[in-house]
Formats: structure tokens, C-alpha cells, sequence
């Protein structure tokens, strides 16, 4: 009766086995059938590793042939049509999506998506009315589309209306729930250059008080303030840039023009030395610190302790022309140019280098003075001294 007993059980244990096998090949089975044909195909795994791999072009290539052998994909041509877009194809880019966009099959977030993706297109290709036009019509369908929406406020930053660029982000940070205070302040600072060139000093400041308020880090903002205020008081503006060069000591440089001029209206020029010395302090690699408390010794014909900074400068970062222009000036003070040292000087004064180089940590595009929005990516907030050191066989 056990040995019964037992080989009932062992035989419900492998019928259960064998019947849960069945389930798992027939559910197999089900999912090969619904699988969209186009991701059988070798060409689409091929472009999706080229893609993982950023193999661009390659990924491309694939994608395309991927497009002729299965015309009814939706997914692909969408995705393609972006990648031409990175590549610089923007005529194949618009056509592939104008191409989604006749047909008749599309879902309502199929078409969105190939709205906001052409609206892209037309602005990167600069046709701004279109992109307009275009991301109206995917946010008529779908309000809260976050690529739509991104598109137009790219847009409206590239068209310098910052109030509208400001309320679209706002919106966008609803949506994600997400904090974007640093690019809002970036956005209230705009607003109050623009309101301070228009000689409105009161919506300035107010746009500048709100930037702060938003995130302390918005640096336009403390310079702005400080402007508004360098002339009729300077005590005032002295005090909102030390507030800036304790906010963001890396970029303290961007005040030091202002605070010397503040500093000598208030009859203390003494001040702009102390506050270089406690950069320098601080972090002893600052070559800024350097460059700006030699410039303001020699001024002052202090040449020999100029010279010594400039040294320090030069060796803290040795590739920016513009520490060696100083160190040059420095020199023809000092009396120890030769005519032959004088002629370089004037024609690398007069020359086009990154006499003080920054990029941006986004996109890596370079420029020689620091930007807050970079004009290739758009991003805020993304640019940071390029440094080099000294080379290993020059280091001591």
C-alpha cells in the first residue's frame, strides 16, 4: 500500500513537470508569434549593439536595412530618424518623419512622438517657426508630452525669451518632479541682464533677488546684483561679490575686475590683496588669485612680487596663453626684453588663441571666456577651466 502510495506520488510529480514544461514552450511559443517581425531580424540586433557601442554610423547602416525589410515598424524609423538627426542628416531626419507622419496606423503616442521628434529637427536646422508650429501639434495631443515640451523650451531660449523659457521649465519640473532651481535661477539671471540693458533697474534686481532665491549658485546673478550697485554704492556691490567668491571660490576670477574697482571707490585697495591672498590661501593651485594680484602689484610697482606670482601662476597652469602674456608684460617692466622678445610679444598679443580657455563638461565645446549656457549642447551650467598641469618631465 506505501509503494502504491509512492508511485502515485512520484508519478503526479513528474506529470506536474512534464505539464509545466508544456506551459513554459506553448508561453515561448505565444511570445515568438507576438514579437513585431522586425526584431527578429540580424540587421536589428546588429544596429541596436553598434548603437550600445557608439558606433553611429554603423548603427545607422542597419537600422535602415532594417526599414526596408520590415516597411510597417513604427519603433525603428522612429529611433533612425533621431540618430540621423545626431549625424548631422537633418534632410533625411525630416523626411523619415514626415514620412511616419502620413500614415494612417500611427497610435496617438506613436504620432506625439514623431511630432516632437520633427519639431527637434526644425529647430536644429534652424527653421524655428516650423519647430513652433510642430511642437504646438504634439502638445495639442498630448499636453504633458516631456519631449515636446523640452523641444519648445529649448526654443524659446534660443530666441532669448526668457520669461516664457522660464514658465515652460517650471512645467516641465511639475511634470518630472524633479528640482531644477539651478536652471531657474539660470533663467531669473537672463531675465534680469535683459531688464538691466533695457536700463529697468528695478525689474532687474527683483530678477536677480528671485535667481538667489531660487539657488545661491547662480553666479550671473551675484554679478548682476553687484553691477546694479557698483557706481551709486560700492560698499554694497563689494559686499554681494565677496558673498559670490565665498558662494563659488572656482569662480571668483569673474569678480575680481568689479571688486578692485569697488574697492578703490571705497578708498581700500588693500582688501582686493587680502581677498587675493586667501584664494591663494585656500587653494594654493589658484593661478587666477595669482594672475590678478600680480596684475594689480604691478600696477602699483610692485614689479618684483609680481614677477614671483606670475611664476607660480605659470607653473600651476602652464597652457593658458594669457599667464604668459602677464608674465611677458611683467618682464618688458622689469627692463629684460630683447628687441627680438618685444616683436613675439606684440604678435602674440595680437593673435586669436584660448588666451584663457574653458569647456564644457557636457558636449566638450571650448571657449575662451566662461558661459553659462553652452551654445552648442544648451545645457546650463556645464562649463569649467580647462587645466592642465605641468608635464611629468618638467615637474620638480
Amino acid at each position: 500500500m506505501t509503494d502504491t502510495a509512492l508511485l502515485a506520488v512520484a508519478l503526479a510529480a513528474v506529470a506536474g513537470v512534464v505539464a509545466g514544461r508544456a506551459w513554459a514552450a506553448a508561453l515561448r511559443r505565444r511570445e515568438l508569434q507576438d514579437r513585431p517581425l522586425f526584431r527578429t531580424s540580424t540587421h536589428y540586433t546588429e544596429g541596436l549593439h553598434f548603437l550600445a557601442s557608439g558606433q553611429l554610423e554603423l548603427a545607422i547602416s542597419e537600422l535602415t536595412k532594417v526599414t526596408r525589410e520590415h516597411p510597417e515598424a513604427v519603433e525603428v524609423p522612429l529611433v533612425l530618424s533621431d540618430l540621423l538627426r545626431e549625424a548631422g542628416q537633418m534632410e533625411r531626419a525630416i523626411q523619415l518623419h514626415q514620412g511616419l507622419l502620413r500614415r494612417t496606423d500611427l497610435t496617438r503616442a506613436e504620432r506625439v512622438a514623431a511630432l516632437a521628434s520633427l519639431g527637434t529637427d526644425f529647430r536644429k536646422a534652424g527653421f524655428l517657426d516650423r519647430a513652433a508650429r510642430t511642437y504646438e501639434e504634439a502638445l495639442r495631443l498630448d499636453p504633458g508630452n516631456l519631449h515636446a515640451l523640452a523641444g519648445q523650451q529649448k526654443l524659446q531660449e534660443e530666441q532669448r525669451r526668457w520669461r516664457e523659457a522660464y514658465e515652460i521649465q517650471t512645467r516641465i519640473a511639475r511634470l518630472r518632479k524633479t528640482d531644477d532651481s539651478l536652471i531657474l535661477g539660470y533663467l531669473q539671471a537672463e531675465m534680469g541682464l535683459e531688464a538691466a540693458r533695457r536700463g529697468q533697474r528695478d525689474e532687474a534686481e527683483k530678477a536677480f533677488r528671485t535667481a538667489l532665491a531660487l539657488d545661491r549658485r547662480v553666479f550671473p546673478a551675484l554679478l548682476g546684483l553687484a553691477d546694479l550697485h557698483l557706481d551709486s554704492d560700492p560698499a554694497k556691490a563689494a559686499a554681494i561679490l565677496e558673498d559670490a567668491a565665498q558662494i563659488a571660490p572656482e569662480r571668483a576670477y569673474l569678480a575680481f575686475a568689479r571688486l578692485e574697482r569697488a574697492y578703490d571707490a571705497t578708498a581700500e585697495p588693500s582688501r582686493f590683496v587680502d581677498l587675493c591672498e586667501r584664494i591663494i590661501r585656500q587653494d594654493p593651485r589658484d593661478w587666477r588669485a595669482r594672475l590678478a594680484l600680480a596684475r594689480h602689484l604691478r600696477g602699483r610697482g610692485q614689479i618684483d612680487e609680481a614677477f614671483g606670482l606670475l611664476l607660480r601662476a605659470v607653473e600651476a597652469n602652464p597652457q593658458v596663453l594669457i599667464a604668459h602674456l602677464e608674465m611677458w608684460r611683467t618682464l618688458r617692466a622689469l627692463g629684460v626684453t630683447s628687441e627680438a622678445q618685444e616683436r613675439y610679444i606684440r604678435v602674440a598679443e595680437e593673435s586669436v588663441f584660448y588666451a584663457d580657455p574653458h569647456i564644457c563638461t557636457s558636449c566638450r565645446y571650448r571657449a575662451d571666456v566662461m558661459l553659462w549656457r553652452c551654445p552648442h549642447c544648451h545645457e546650463w551650467n556645464t562649463f569649467v577651466e580647462e587645466r592642465l598641469g605641468p608635464s611629468a618631465s618638467g615637474a620638480r
